[in-house]
Order: structure tokens, then C-alpha cells, then sequence
């Protein structure tokens, strides 16, 4: 236990650490936007569907690109790709900003998360490739932490901006973040030099070995599922949970801004226990577990009357959030060749995006049927599906054999 503290201080103070900080800022424009967009939308007298369609842009762009900023880096390394798409999405959000229609705001949407994402391959991969086994789902669960803690506040603050901003300056002012960003990776990938061997024909790092029958297309198949089935719920939960605080709860910006804070922060703090949990207890139970709690976190929010109602169900997603991210990012990344790592993690992101660009679609059409609360029923399904698929296609206690190695700094 105590030496475990200690790597785990080591990972803070390393290069991956540094790395992970440096994209927060970043972070926080993209917690902005997705406050701002919604109520930009609902300004527009927008429709149900015309909603749902718009929001869903942001996974579609994800989906677009997300494997090109993979592919790039077993090219050309990391350091290029990420800071090139810090520049661009800067870029991205600024046309987003110009944007006064809703077919204007959706192309726009889509180009901004199309060079967001980039973050998403790229750091999960560098992490991957450089932590020790016994560390990787912890590790991995640190970044996603900081994305889901960054964007709550980006959110939370973003919402209290537009109370006294137009939306169009907001969003103008977040702008300057993915360059600040873009700055700090410079001075982060500052004498660093590939260790992948991404330009060498030399024999590249075996993967970590897995149970027997555990082949990498295998688990590529099994974590695809259940990404995909979560991230419906996700995504619908990150475009519609607004305005579901305002249109049927009456909220303010202001307030649907906290909630969307308040979602974050819970999910963000509890993820790196749950990385924990995922590397002592297994990845079977603990995402069969975090399916359960979130499907219930779902209903919570179909059924809220009041704003702690809402919170009550954020605080169930965050905690089956914690149990599933961890664990099944974790095993893709433990099984991917080490050399085309980055693409096999933009491969398994495609997934993510395909769900998140799925989520507001299926969300909207839900509402334009039964109204906003039938979209959260329907994401409590898809979150009950990834249960039942961990429980009776992972793998129990997967660990990876050997020491514990060096963590680059």
C-alpha cells in the first residue's frame, strides 16, 4: 500500500502529469461550450429534434476524427498532433461563436469536437504506454478525471457568464483557453523523445498479457459494446440534462450551469477510486456494478421534481461512471499493440463517439414522442445492457504480469 502511494505521487509529478494539467485548459472551453450550445440553441426556438440533431454533432465530429489524430500519432509522435489540435480548436470555437443559425452552429459543432478530441487518443495513449501495469487503470481514470472536473467548471462558470454575457462573447472568451493549452504542451513535450519505437523496425513492446482466450479482437468487440451502450446515456446526459433543468424544472442558466458543475465534479473526483477499484477488485464487478448504478442515476433523473432530486441522480451516474470508465479503458489499452497504440485507442474512442452522437439523436426523438423524460428512461436501458454485458462477457481479475516499471518524466 505504501509503495502504491508513492508511484502514484511519482505519476503526479511526472511527464504524464504535467501533460494531464496542461489539457485542463483546454478542458475548460470545452465545459463552456457545452452550456453555452444548448441554450444557444433554446434561443433559437429550436426544435426537439432540430436539438437533439445539432447536439449530436459534437459526438459525430468526435466520431469523424478521433481515429485520423490516433493514426497521425503512430507517425509522427504526440507532441505535433496535440498541440496542432489546440490551435484548431481554438479555431472551431470561435466560428461556433459566429454561428447565428442552427444548421451554421451544427457544422460548426462538428468541426470544434473534431479537433477537441485529439486529446482524447493522444493522452490516453501516452499514459497507457508509459505506466506501469499495476497503475494503468488508476492512471488512465486520472485524465478522464481531469476532463469530466475541467469541463464541470467550465460549465458551472460558463453558465454563470451567460447570465450576464451575451453567449456569442462567452464563447468568444473561451477561445483563448485551447491556445494556453497548446502553449503549455510545447513546454511539456520539451526534450521528449519517442519510446515506442514508432520509427524503428525493431521489435516493438508486447502488450500486457491477458487470460487465456483473451485476444485483442476480442476485447476490442467486448469494450465497443459496452462503450458504445454507455456512451449513449453520456452523451444524451451531457446535451439534455440542461434542458431538462430549465424546460421542465424551471432553473435558470445560472442553476443549470451548478447542475452540470455539480455533475462533473462528482463524476471527476470519483474516478480515480474508481480506477483503484477497477485494478484491486476486477473489472468485471466493478463495471456490472457501475451499469446498475448509472441505469438508477438515469431513472433518478426522469422522475426528479427538485434540484437536489437531480442531484441525487448525478451522484448515482458519477459513482457507476467511476466503476465503468476505469476498467474498460484500461483493458483495451492493456491488450493494444504498444506500436499502433494511439490508433487502437482512436479505434476504441470511434465507439465512444458513435454513442455520444447517438445519445441526443435517440434523447430527442424520445422526447418529441413522450417528452424529456422518456429520454432519460431510455438511457437507463442502455445502462442496465452494459451491466449485463460485463456480467456475462469480461473476464474476471485481469492483472498483468511483472514489476512495477519506471514512469517516464
Amino acid at each position: 500500500m505504501a509503495t502504491d502511494h508513492i508511484v502514484e505521487g511519482r505519476l503526479l509529478r511526472s511527464r504524464s502529469g504535467a501533460l494531464v494539467a496542461a489539457l485542463s485548459a483546454s478542458t475548460l472551453a470545452t465545459g463552456v461550450t457545452q452550456i453555452s450550445v444548448p441554450l444557444e440553441l433554446r434561443q433559437l426556438h429550436a426544435s426537439p429534434t432540430e436539438t437533439g440533431i445539432a447536439l449530436s454533432m459534437f459526438g459525430l465530429g468526435m466520431f469523424l476524427f478521433e481515429w485520423v489524430w490516433g493514426a497521425l500519432a503512430d507517425r509522427v509522435g504526440y507532441r505535433l498532433p496535440l498541440v496542432l489540435s489546440q490551435v484548431l480548436y481554438a479555431g472551431g470555437i470561435v466560428l461556433l461563436a459566429s454561428s447565428r443559425s442552427v444548421p451554421l452552429i451544427a457544422v460548426a459543432y462538428l468541426l470544434a469536437s473534431g479537433m477537441m478530441v485529439a486529446a482524447g487518443p493522444l493522452g490516453r495513449s501516452f499514459l497507457g504506454t508509459t505506466l506501469p501495469p499495476r497503475l494503468r487503470a488508476t492512471g488512465l481514470a486520472f485524465i478522464a478525471s481531469q476532463w469530466i472536473v475541467a469541463g464541470a467548471i467550465g460549465s458551472g462558470v460558463g453558465g454563470q457568464l451567460i447570465e450576464h454575457f451575451p453567449i456569442r462573447n462567452v464563447l468568444y472568451g473561451a477561445s483563448v483557453l485551447p491556445l494556453i493549452a497548446a502553449l503549455l504542451l510545447l513546454l511539456v513535450f520539451m526534450g521528449y523523445k519517442e519510446t515506442r519505437g514508432i520509427w524503428s523496425r525493431g521489435e516493438e513492446p508486447a502488450p500486457a498479457r491477458a487470460q487465456p482466450g483473451e485476444s485483442f479482437m476480442r476485447v476490442m468487440v467486448l469494450t465497443a459494446a459496452i462503450v458504445l451502450l454507455f456512451e449513449i446515456g453520456s452523451g444524451g446526459e451531457l446535451a439534455l440534462l440542461p434542458l431538462l433543468a430549465t424546460n421542465q424544472l424551471n432553473m435558470s442558466a445560472a442553476t443549470a450551469g451548478t447542475v452540470m458543475f455539480i455533475v462533473g465534479l462528482l463524476a471527476g473526483l470519483l474516478l480515480v477510486p474508481g480506477g483503484m477499484a477497477s485494478d484491486r477488485w476486477g473489472k468485471r464487478r466493478t463495471m456490472a456494478i457501475g451499469g446498475v448504478l448509472s441505469a438508477a442515476g438515469f431513472v433518478a433523473y426522469a422522475v426528479a421534481g427538485s434540484f437536489w432530486a437531480v442531484i441525487f441522480g448525478a451522484a448515482l451516474r458519477a459513482i457507476g461512471s467511476a466503476l465503468v470508465w476505469p476498467a474498460v479503458t484500461a483493458w483495451i489499452s492493456e491488450s493494444a499493440p504498444h506500436r499502433r497504440h494511439a490508433l487502437a485507442m482512436g479505434i476504441f474512442g470511434e465507439f465512444e463517439n458513435l454513442g455520444v452522437t447517438l445519445g441526443p439523436v435517440a434523447g430527442g426523438l424520445a422526447w418529441s414522442a413522450a417528452g424529456i423524460q422518456a429520454a432519460f428512461f431510455t438511457y437507463a436501458v442502455t445502462a442496465v445492457l452494459v451491466a449485463v454485458v460485463s456480467a456475462i462477457a469480461v473476464s474476471g481479475r485481469v492483472r498483468a504480469p511483472g514489476p512495477v516499471g519506471a514512469i517516464q518524466t
